[in-house]
């Protein structure tokens, strides 16, 4: 559309500060109402609500296929088998703050460790342990590449810590709309499926393709899709 867009990334915390401040335009992976709800309730008077672009996210504990149990429920009784231990990512990340708060108080694991790292240590650990056969179990949340990359499942959580099924949502600084009202309605517009962002994610993992040019490749193969998305 014209724009020169300079891309930023960096945790949770400081990407709702940023948009709130009005240091940065514009935000969309916030995950809403669970994962990102603290920061919301924090930001939400001097931020914008613009659009949604994924519906039926979800966060959750995972473990490999071949792990034996389904649900957190059980996981206290296999504290041998995962070495007492969850890995997890960047403290101030929404997910560990619910694991650690919520999730393991609730199912008995308040003397398990929550190994704080990265999404890319914990990728690097989980591939490790999956390749060895070895049970491991990982904060995690979908969409994600990793499962087109293993075959992994999500632990069930009957008493719901992780919270339910959220959206994706893109969230702008005050006043974005009235600067930028062309690419708000793209924002608006903007819509991906299950489908639509697998393909791009298996683009990136499986094709060992730059995001960039995964990105690049899907639009050029789906230019009728984006088209519907521009003002």
């Amino acid at each position: 559309m014209g724009y020169q867009v300079e891309l930023s990334s960096v945790s949770a915390g400081v990407m709702w500060e940023s948009i709130a401040t009005g240091d940065q335009d514009i935000i969309t992976t916030a995950w809403l109402p669970y994962t990102h709800q603290s920061y919301w309730e924090q930001h939400q008077d001097n931020v914008d609500r613009i659009g949604v672009l994924y519906e039926g996210a979800v966060l959750a504990i995972v473990v490999p296929e071949y792990v034996t149990i389904d649900s957190l429920a059980e996981m206290k009784d296999y504290e041998e088998e995962f070495g007492g231990r969850i890995v997890g990512i960047d403290p101030g990340a929404g997910i560990m703050e619910a694991t650690k708060n919520e999730t393991m108080p609730n199912y008995g694991l308040d003397d398990w460790e929550l190994s704080e790292s990265s999404e890319a240590a914990m990728m690097a650990e989980l591939d490790s342990y999956y390749n060895n056969g070895d049970w491991i179990a990982v904060t995690g949340w979908a969409p994600h590449w990793k499962f087109a990359e293993y075959d992994l499942k999500l632990l069930e959580d009957p008493d719901e810590t992780l919270g339910g099924l959220e959206e994706i949502v893109i969230v702008a600084r005050q006043g974005f709309r009235d600067d930028f009202p062309e690419a708000t309605t793209f924002f608006e517009n903007w819509k991906l499926t299950d489908e639509q962002l697998g393909e791009v994610m298996a683009y990136i993992s499986v094709d060992g393709m730059a995001p960039a040019v995964a990105a690049r490749t899907w639009i050029d193969d789906n230019q009728d899709i984006v088209n519907s998305w521009l003002p």
